[in-house]
This record gives C-alpha cells, structure tokens and sequence, in this order.
C-alpha cells in the first residue's frame, strides 16, 4: 500500500522553457532551435499563464499565403497600435513578418494544465482523454513544470524508489 499519493508536482522537472506572448516568431523559433524543444506554455507579462504554441504553430503561420500574411500584420497594427497600415507598408513589412508578428497570434489561447496538487492519475487520465502530449502544471496560475506522456511511460514502466517502496505500487 503507498505511503503517500503521489501528486504531478512530484513529477514535474524543475526547469520549465517558456515563452513570452508579446515575443516576435523569429525569436521564438530561434528559441525551439537553441532548446531543442518542440513547444512551450505562453505567459504574459505578470507571468500568468495565456497559451501554449507549439513548431507546428510556426510551421502554419509560415505556410500562410501573402493575403493572409498581410491580413495578420494588419490585425496586429490595428491592436497594438489603433492604426490602419498602408497597403504599401504592410507589403514591405510583409518581406520581415516573422519579425513583425508576435507569438500570441500563433498561440492556442486554450491550455490544458493540472494543479501541482492533483493526483497523478488525473494527470495520465487527461492526457489519454485529450489526447495531448504534455499538460502544463500549474501553481496559482503561475506555470511550475510539464509533464510529458514520456514521462508518464518513465514512472510506469521504471517506477521510482524515491515514491515507491515496492515497484507493483508505481503502476498509475
């Protein structure tokens, strides 16, 4: 029988890469490539968690034709800046837009995340039931880690003797 129910904060790898909503898509593709990571929770500036984006986000805003391109940079002056571009404008900056756009026109605003506190059985359940590779844990809003389906498969199919005396009782 387990001593303690094993929670996803005691999975969850101490360094979480994240990423900042108001960061251009040049700067964050740069950052997968140097993190050799595939995707990561979006925050905003008080560091809260707002999304999550992922290389395939990048990839399918780069596939974007010229219209829509344009029509993205347009939305983004009309937000930040309460201004129409010049059509002239917006197709030379159009030539630059992974420099011009900003992360959270890519993100997916709808995060999964599970409480540090929440059972690891929730943990595997909702990624099994929204078949999703990670969940993002949080505390108080704020993101504490990631837990990964592979990480699941480690406990699992390892088990660990810092949570369980007998191996039987890893099993989620």
């Amino acid at each position: 029988m387990r001593n303690k129910s094993l929670k996803a904060g005691d999975l969850i790898n101490g360094e979480v890469f994240v990423a900042h909503e108001g960061w251009t898509i040049q700067r964050l593709a740069d950052f997968f490539v140097s993190h050799d990571i595939s995707a990561v929770p979006v925050v905003a500036d008080d560091h809260k968690l707002v999304g999550v984006v992922s290389v395939s986000d990048v990839f399918r805003f780069n596939s974007l034709d010229i219209n829509e391109k344009e029509a993205a940079l347009s939305r983004l002056y009309r937000r930040e800046y309460d201004m129409k571009v010049p059509e002239e404008d917006l197709k030379n900056w159009v030539k630059d837009i992974n420099k011009s756009c900003m992360v959270y026109q890519i993100m997916t605003p709808d995060v999964i995340t599970i409480d540090v506190n929440d059972d690891i059985k929730v943990v595997a359940d909702t990624i099994l039931e929204k078949h999703i590779h990670r969940v993002f844990v949080t505390r108080d809003g704020n993101v504490a880690g990631v837990i990964t389906a592979m990480d699941l498969i480690r406990f699992v199919f390892h088990g660990s003797a810092e949570f369980c005396a007998d191996e039987r009782e890893c099993m989620v």
